[in-house]
């Protein structure tokens, strides 16, 4: 991850511009002094750069919740902050910015704040959930130019290197997009998909909770795949296996087709590394039977309101709200002069909960850096959230 470690903090200068590179704001955290938010935007990307004292010296790098692709990003406000703030540098992993394979985000990368299914090319679609290295997703878009596919990817460096791959071979008909399967497939239209591929997905043995493959996951996957569409798992774990097997025969209807160490149109590294260890490959297909009814949900993300951060904070609940479907948990405030201000949130269902800002700034209450999903578990919590921020006000 790129970082700097500095002396200390200035924020004097701030708002700026240097380099390409926006600085608009600096909030500084009211439980822990020294400790603040740089809010910066690099070609048209927002993110917050997250100030944090070490000892002697200051950290700075990139806040997790609105770390942007590719890291050429960070790297650039980095160092358009050491340009014009001028801080004695400890330490410093971003000498290389200029010479970064990927300096700005290509066409293929789609921000999931910008995502609209009305964009979609009219094509056959196809999604590939945790592309890994790209093989697979490179091989089909390849072999089929008629078809649009869509790769999920949540691993930045994988990210970054299959979205140069689609750049180099000039492939018109792959979007990447960094962001979780289980909350994407809530974004798609009903019957609108041919293929979903879920190729070797971690195990999680010890955290099952955590699987792609769920009950919730295998309903909507059902739901956007058209008649005849199928989910297709690949997987070397007997575990995993034995419990997708179990998932996807819970439907009242539903058709299976299972294959054991079958030919498979391309192979990753990681698969032929398991065949030579003599492991076993199962691949199981799950077929849609049925028409499924359109998703319907207006979810209104807005705030009418927008009372002080400093407000705010002095009526902080004492803990996090916890419904039946889901909960909101208010973490962290932070304060962008007097009354303006940053405040951290999680918020949404218990095992695919959306962690945001609320960027209360110039009147207006909005979230950063973009709004949550529009599920109806998190337009529950919004509306929560809503009636909190109303009530202070």
């Amino acid at each position: 991850m790129p970082h700097i470690r500095i002396d200390t903090f200035s924020c004097a200068e701030i708002p700026f511009e240097r380099e390409g590179v926006r600085f608009a704001w600096y909030a500084e955290n009211l439980e822990h002094r020294g400790e603040g938010l740089l809010g910066v935007e690099v070609s048209g990307v927002p993110f917050l750069l997250q100030v944090k004292p070490k000892g002697d010296s200051v950290l700075i790098k990139a806040e997790k919740i609105s770390r942007p692709s590719p890291n050429a990003l960070i790297k650039k406000a980095l160092q358009a902050y050491i340009t014009h703030c001028k801080p004695t540098v400890l330490y410093s992993n971003i000498a290389n910015v200029e010479q970064a394979k990927l300096k700005e985000p290509l066409p293929s990368l789609k921000e999931i704040a910008d995502f609209d299914p009305a964009d979609l090319p009219d094509k056959p679609l196809w999604i590939e959930v945790g592309f890994g290295s790209g093989r697979h997703l490179i091989h089909q878009a390849k072999a089929h130019p008629e078809v649009h596919l869509i790769g999920l990817e949540i691993h930045r460096p994988s990210l970054e290197q299959v979205m140069r791959r689609v750049d180099l071979e000039g492939l018109q008909n792959v979007w990447v997009i960094d962001y979780d399967a289980r909350l994407f497939m809530e974004l798609l239209p009903s019957n609108r998909v041919e293929r979903i591929f879920v190729h070797f997905p971690v195990p999680w043995d010890k955290k099952p909770h955590r699987r792609v493959i769920s009950d919730a996951f295998t309903a909507e996957a059902m739901r956007v795949l058209k008649p005849g569409g199928t989910l297709e798992l690949r997987t070397d774990s007997d575990n995993y296996f034995r419990y997708a097997m179990e998932v996807f025969t819970k439907p009242e209807r539903v058709r299976l087709t299972l294959e054991k160490n079958g030919e498979a149109a391309v192979r990753s590294k990681y698969e032929e590394r398991w065949l030579r260890q003599e492991k076993d490959i199962y691949e199981i297909r799950v077929e849609a039977l049925e028409i499924s009814k359109e998703r319907e949900l207006a979810a209104d993300f807005s705030f009418p309101c927008a009372p002080s951060v400093r407000k705010l904070f002095e009526k902080r609940p004492e803990k996090a709200w916890i419904e039946e479907d889901f909960f909101v948990h208010v973490e962290r405030f932070y304060a962008i002069g007097g009354e303006e201000g940053l405040i951290r949130v999680s918020l949404g269902s218990f095992d695919r909960p959306e962690h945001k800002f609320l960027l209360i700034k110039e009147g207006r209450a909005t979230y950063y850096p973009h709004e949550p999903v529009a599920t109806r578990t998190n337009f529950d919590a919004h509306r929560k959230l809503k009636d909190w921020l109303c009530a202070t006000s």
